[in-house]
């Protein structure tokens, strides 16, 4: 990736009611393109890897407390060894999945991140065109 991209690959942990550990390969992705977003791609099942574009300030707030309403909330854990972690819940209408990382590699990432875009300055990146594009489907 570019300088003005970043690319953080991690496993996340499959939460569900079995008792087997199950791991989801995923990919998170920020642009200074698109500063306030950030995009996690998982690698499943389906043809294509599932992207989910969600806020880096919803992402950060998720490694203190809980966060987020709807279709993403992140929240603060402890894995079963008793490590921090960040859980991650995703709802749509096909279903629902908790997933688990761990707070240093989510933490690791939103460093990186703040390092291409220190926070605050996000607005100074965005081009109005290109938001109302997308908020229009334009593209």
């Amino acid at each position: 990736m570019t300088a003005s991209t970043i690319s953080y690959p991690l496993a996340l942990r499959l939460l569900d009611e079995g008792d087997a550990e199950r791991y989801i390969q995923a990919e998170l992705r920020y642009s200074a393109a698109d500063p306030l977003a950030v995009t996690a791609v998982f690698d499943t099942t389906a043809r294509e890897p599932v992207p989910w574009v969600f806020a880096r300030d919803l992402l950060s707030a998720g490694l203190d407390q809980p966060s987020g309403k709807g279709d993403i909330n992140i929240w603060p854990a402890l894995d079963s060894h008793g490590m921090p972690t960040v859980r991650i819940r995703l709802r749509s209408p096909e279903g629902d999945a908790v997933l688990e990382a761990p707070s240093s590699a989510v933490e690791d990432f939103l460093i990186q991140t703040w390092t291409l875009v220190p926070t605050g300055i996000e607005g100074r990146l965005l081009s109005i065109d290109a938001v109302l594009d997308s908020l229009l489907d334009r593209t």
